[in-house]
């Protein structure tokens, strides 16, 4: 393959750098680089995550990188998806949620799906419909599920979409692995 002058020039030229930049002071994890500005914009779209394993829990963090105007590449963390690799226990069944709204109590919920328990016989529907609820630490949360299993202990039902509240339940998920599960963390 032969590459002409203005090529090879056009690709230095993209990995050229202008020079040692500043860290930003007011940032607790910066990474400095050393990508040129003109391929750096990609990170600004790009959707990555970052694995960490804790004990047989695996936990996904969503990683968003944004690249100020000086080149500099910031990382920022949002609360993890907790997976149990052994597939034992599903890590947000936790005894009394102390989660409802007027129609049911969710017994258990994930970020994929939840147990519900109605609050009267009429809500033992075998169709999709929109929920509305609270988290305990007061986060509104909004989602549509679509029931799996219906019975008399209640309704297993998968989320198909999460309108608001999406960061919110992943958080207190997290956060309430970490409660239950606080001898995993300790040195973390």
């Amino acid at each position: 393959m032969n590459i002409s002058k203005e090529e090879l020039n056009y690709i230095l030229d993209l990995y050229q750098t202008d020079g040692p930049t500043q860290l930003n002071p007011t940032h607790t994890l910066t990474l400095q680089s050393e990508i040129p500005m003109g391929i750096a914009h990609l990170f600004n779209h790009a959707k990555l995550t970052l694995l960490a394993e804790i004990a047989h829990y695996q936990l996904w963090f969503p990683l968003e990188l944004k690249v100020d105007e000086t080149g500099t590449i910031t990382p920022y963390l949002s609360a993890p998806e907790v997976i149990d690799t052994q597939g034992v226990k599903r890590c947000w069944r936790w005894d009394n949620l102390e989660i409802q709204n007027q129609d049911f109590k969710i017994e258990s919920i994930s970020s994929t799906g939840l147990f519900l328990k109605p609050l009267s016989k009429k809500q033992l529907r075998k169709t999709p419909q929109q929920l509305k609820f609270i988290l305990p630490n007061k986060k509104k949360i909004s989602i549509e599920i679509e029931p799996v299993r219906v019975s008399e202990q209640g309704i297993a039902a998968k989320i198909t979409q999460i309108y608001h509240g999406r960061e919110q339940l992943r958080a207190y998920l997290f956060a309430a692995h970490k409660r239950k599960h606080a001898n995993l963390y300790e040195y973390i």
